[in-house]
């Protein structure tokens, strides 16, 4: 590795570094200011209801899974339905869980589908395409939360910002879905990081990024799959906001169903503008105080919610993540073996 690389690297570290302990020293003041003693109360109320949360969302991922399974029809040796669960899940525990500014999770899917036998080009074709349904499909959700928020928002200030928001946000969408669907997203993308890394290949996937893009074009010409998939992912977000709904009604704190939907898709939105932050640290609990001020929602109320999501995140998350390094632990065994049998061979 050369100098220049190790220390763009260690810069990268530590930025992480800093962003995630302002992350859990500004959640911390939160928890302090609104006392923690009240906010642990409330979870405790939940007691072992709060269990039936871990099953409930694995439902939730696994609506998002049959939406990423519809993208993948033609593929010959297209996953079950059951191990596209459980590689969502890793997604989202490792852009969770790790400081890897939400996008690791997607090299991940992409191994994963390779590893189950789908070929490199379809399997990171297909999480591209899903990545842009899943943005397509949260900007409609973020839209609903934000009409809901107007009407229960009495400050004209906040109104005027949300419109702004919204208004930025439509030609960046635009513009995502032009350049994969006409000048080749990876391709413009792989020729700009090799100019600002001094020639170096950043490219996770070992190939040609044209191949790439022609894969995803052919993924976007099949209408209505993406249709089937897009409905899916609309129904995996819905689910979600029941799954809030449902928590706050073992936090004994039962909210509206319009309630609800706002606070999962402004949730979910603010994640996203936050992915330089590792796990949004303070950002989901700041933004939940926030949007729960406007619907009547105690700030200790929403941050008991947001401790149980995050305690949710860790349950699931963390042996998500041990299997995977116990998996990925044993291919390496079993592919140095491999190579030590070849060895003794030709000796």
């Amino acid at each position: 590795m050369k100098v220049a690389d190790f220390a763009a690297a260690v810069r990268r570290q530590l930025g992480s570094a800093v962003l995630l302990l302002g992350g859990l020293l500004f959640m911390g003041y939160l928890i302090w200011d609104e006392g923690a003693g009240g906010i642990f109360a409330i979870l405790r109320d939940g007691s072992w209801l709060l269990l039936i949360l871990l099953p409930v969302h694995m439902l939730v991922i696994a609506l998002d899974a049959t939406s990423w399974r519809w993208i993948l029809a033609d593929v010959p040796k297209r996953p079950a339905l059951a191990r596209l669960t459980w590689l969502a899940l890793l997604r989202e525990a490792v852009n969770g869980l790790l400081p890897v500014a939400r996008v690791g999770g997607e090299f991940v899917g992409i191994r994963g589908l390779a590893q189950m036998g789908v070929s490199l080009y379809q399997a990171a074709a297909s999480v591209v395409v899903e990545v842009s349904l899943t943005l397509l499909s949260q900007f409609f959700f973020t839209l609903l939360g934000l009409v809901l928020l107007l009407h229960w928002a009495s400050d004209v200030h906040l109104r005027d910002a949300v419109l702004y928001g919204l208004a930025l946000s439509l030609p960046i969408l635009a513009l995502l879905f032009w350049l994969q669907g006409r000048v080749g997203l990876f391709h413009l993308f792989q020729r700009i990081l090799r100019r600002l890394s001094g020639g170096r290949d950043w490219i996770a996937l070992r190939g040609d990024p044209r191949q790439l893009d022609a894969e995803i074009a052919r993924l976007y010409r099949r209408r209505w799959a993406l249709l089937w998939a897009n409905f899916w992912q609309l129904l995996g977000l819905f689910a979600g906001a029941g799954e809030l709904w449902l928590s706050f009604v073992f936090l004994h704190h039962s909210i509206s169903a319009p309630a609800a939907l706002l606070l999962e898709s402004l949730g979910q939105a603010l994640r996203s503008a936050a992915f330089f932050v590792p796990s949004a640290l303070g950002v989901q609990e700041g933004g939940f105080m926030l949007f729960g001020t406007v619907l009547g929602i105690g700030p200790d109320l929403a941050l008991a919610y947001s401790l149980l999501r995050r305690f949710r995140e860790l349950a699931l998350g963390l042996p998500l993540l041990l299997s995977w390094y116990l998996l990925e632990g044993r291919r390496l065994r079993q592919n140095w073996s491999k190579k030590v049998l070849a060895w003794e061979e030709t000796a």
